[in-house]
């Protein structure tokens, strides 16, 4: 790792930092609301992309650290997932409060295993970082893994675009927002996941630290363009959404889920029917 990755470093802990406690905040306000899975995954990873700028700059300063260097390619390699993931939850609340009695569930299940599989991939090749002997399977399963995200991804991407353009008459008030801004932050989500399979195929193993596509030891201009730009506008959309799904639950009927941040006079505990309801699942 070179000096030159200590731009992107620090530029990764100046936008996060304050970034984090606003993912937070809005998160858990949209979290009781429905589905938890849209905001878990971006508060996680304003919280991974903080420390691993942090730790980016330790290693810069520790270069002889081998764990330090293992959890910051770790950590650095993380995008895809806590970005697809609410990609999907969004969809499928969209998809189950519109068409409820449609057969378009199976979509919503398959993708859902075709990602939870991708995850055990990806975290099963993670943990086989710096294992010098070990380094084909890791390769092999990070390419199967991310073959699975692209599947996943042009697929999620697809149906956002049928619904908007063939379907958005039968969408429920206030949820083809969440439709059209997916479809905005489609292009960004595609050029990170160009990244990261090119980085796979360019960056594994052998050339992890000759490759220009690798993270942590190639091109700090291209992971900046092509990594972390397109996922900083990406989770700013979400937390965009966040915001609009906690302001604008009165106004559609969405009732607050149970549990830690119970909203107190709650539709629900008053008894009333509201429709639409079912969105908040």
């Amino acid at each position: 790792m070179d000096d030159a990755h200590k731009a992107p470093a620090i530029a990764q802990i100046v936008f996060y930092a304050p970034i984090v406690p606003i993912t937070l905040y809005v998160g858990a306000r949209a979290w009781k609301y429905g589905p938890r899975l849209a905001w878990y995954p971006a508060m996680a990873f304003a919280c991974v992309r903080l420390t691993g700028g942090a730790l980016a700059l330790a290693s810069l300063n520790d270069p002889k650290n081998i764990g330090l260097i293992t959890a910051t390619i770790v950590l650095l390699n993380i995008g895809l997932v806590p970005l697809i993931m609410p990609f999907h939850a969004l969809i499928r609340i969209v998809l189950e409060a519109s068409f409820p009695k449609s057969k378009k569930k199976w979509f919503i299940g398959v993708t859902r295993w075709l990602l939870l599989a991708a995850v055990a991939l990806l975290s099963t090749a993670g943990g086989l970082t710096g294992y010098p002997e070990m380094a084909q399977t890791q390769s092999i399963l990070s390419k199967v893994a991310y073959f699975e995200f692209v599947l996943v991804l042009l697929s999620l991407i697809a149906m956002a675009a049928w619904l908007n353009l063939w379907r958005h008459h039968q969408i429920k008030n206030g949820q083809i927002v969440y439709i059209r801004w997916l479809l905005i932050s489609s292009p960004f989500l595609c050029v990170r996941t160009v990244f990261g399979v090119v980085s796979v195929f360019e960056a594994a193993g052998a050339n992890i630290r000759t490759s220009i596509w690798s993270p942590m030891f190639g091109s700090a201009l291209l992971f900046s363009l092509m990594a972390l730009l397109p996922e900083s506008i990406v989770l700013c959309v979400f937390v965009y959404l966040a915001i609009y799904r906690a302001s604008t639950a009165d106004r559609y009927g969405l009732v607050a889920k149970k549990g830690l941040f119970k909203r107190t006079g709650d539709t629900e505990s008053r008894g009333e029917t509201i429709h639409g309801s079912t969105e908040a699942v």
